[in-house]
């Protein structure tokens, strides 16, 4: 019985719209956002003009990169913040300009808007020398301005949190985002022992297989709702649901069925779309000597896709089952909205975020270190997939019986 109605809701599926506008989605997402970041790294070569950059951990680095940005952006009166993750031009007040001015004085001896006008010119000034892609030339890296020699890093921090929160939050001033701003020019050495981690512990491909989830998994917290909550409204708006409440088949069978079926037709672009990463991974490692892990991809998408898809969906049977609305669409999108934008970037930081998040082919090292805080995520997020199926399940097996009926009327009252 359970095997038959998975054929069937996979045809279902399969024939559904929403389906196929989730798989375009999918495929904009991988072609717009994965398209330059699948190049294979290549190894490095001693005498190279630059191997890359690196975060440092300095505390006079950071000082000197996050007073750079203050000077430039209080030069040109372009203050940026990033509050929930969207870019957000700040415009200061005469009051609140006083007070950045102040706070630069005291940290860098700069004085007014005409000293760090001249200060950016002197800078740019000196560091043009890098050519960039359409011959002008380009500084060569961000701007740095020396601290007051009797600023400390504590003093610093506390000028930073005023700024930060004269600025309204989610600047590059904050505790977070300041202590990622130094960064240095990597040795072939560095370089090296990068290249060795992407090619030996995480075998090429598995590097690779962790940015395609990460990019993928962004629209995967969202999307599966959609699928769900559509498929549970059809059969009410086609006035079919007394139907099929009469029918032989075990309600767990039925609601089964549908969420294994959703997940079998999502999980299926997914696959597709890896194999043209991991032909480049494989061709390339195949001409340099490189043991690649062929079933990366597969396990990544199980292991880290799988369980984000899961919950998107079960929250979506759950609560359409349970109110007969589009309720979880609404829901699940804001949780969504904060997930994605509270996630650390770059791995080692996973927590208990719905969306882990790890956009770089680099950093095996986080990724190994945090791999149990990893797990133990998405573990949890695969229970909580099936507490919300089964209490799917018991709701629908009551409103069989005749014995529960949730939804909403047209006056917005809950009525049984």
């Amino acid at each position: 019985m359970f095997g038959q109605l998975l054929i069937k809701e996979c045809k279902q599926t399969f024939k559904s719209l929403i389906y196929w506008l989730i798989v375009l989605v999918l495929l904009f997402d991988f072609a717009t956002q994965l398209g330059g970041d699948t190049e294979i790294r290549k190894e490095p070569q001693k005498g190279e003009s630059g191997y890359g950059y690196r975060s440092s951990d300095d505390p006079t680095l950071i000082m000197k990169a996050t007073l750079g940005s203050l000077v430039e952006q209080f030069a040109y009166d372009r203050f940026v913040t990033y509050p929930i993750g969207f870019y957000k031009h700040v415009t200061l007040n005469g009051k609140e300009e006083k007070q950045i001015e102040e706070i630069l004085q005291k940290t860098t001896g700069l004085s007014g808007r005409a000293e760090a006008e001249q200060a950016v010119s002197d800078w740019y000034e000196a560091q043009n020398t890098a050519p960039g892609p359409d011959g002008a030339i380009m500084p060569a890296k961000s701007m740095e301005i020396a601290p007051a020699p009797d600023l400390t890093y504590d003093r610093f921090s506390a000028y930073m949190d005023e700024v930060d929160s004269i600025l309204g939050g989610g600047s590059s001033y904050a505790k977070d985002a300041r202590e990622h701003s130094a960064s240095v020019p990597m040795t072939y050495e560095e370089a090296m022992e990068e290249y060795r981690e992407l090619t030996e512990q995480d075998r090429l491909t598995g590097g690779y297989a962790r940015l395609f989830s990460d990019y993928m998994g962004i629209f995967l917290g969202v999307l599966p709702v959609f699928l769900a909550v559509t498929r549970a409204l059809r059969d009410k708006r086609a006035g079919m649901q007394d139907l099929i409440y009469t029918r032989k088949g075990s309600s767990f069978a039925i609601i089964a069925s549908r969420y294994t079926a959703m997940l079998v037709m999502l999980v299926l672009p997914l696959l597709a779309l890896s194999l043209l990463p991991l032909s480049d991974c494989l061709r390339y490692a195949s001409s340099a000597g490189i043991s690649a892990d062929p079933f990366a991809y597969v396990k990544y998408i199980f292991g880290w896709l799988l369980p984000t898809i899961m919950t998107a969906a079960a929250v979506g049977m759950f609560l359409t089952e349970l109110t007969d609305t589009a309720l979880a669409i609404l829901i699940q999108g804001a949780w969504w909205f904060v997930s994605v934008f509270t996630g650390a970037l770059h791995g080692g930081a996973y927590g208990w975020n719905l969306i882990p998040r790890h956009n770089t082919v680099m950093n095996w090292s986080g990724y190994h270190d945090h791999f149990s805080q990893l797990a133990a995520n998405r573990i949890l997020y695969v229970f909580l997939s099936v507490i919300l199926v089964v209490l799917t399940v018991l709701i629908y097996q009551q409103k069989r019986k005749g014995r529960y009926r949730l939804s909403w009327n047209l006056s917005g009252r809950l009525k049984k």
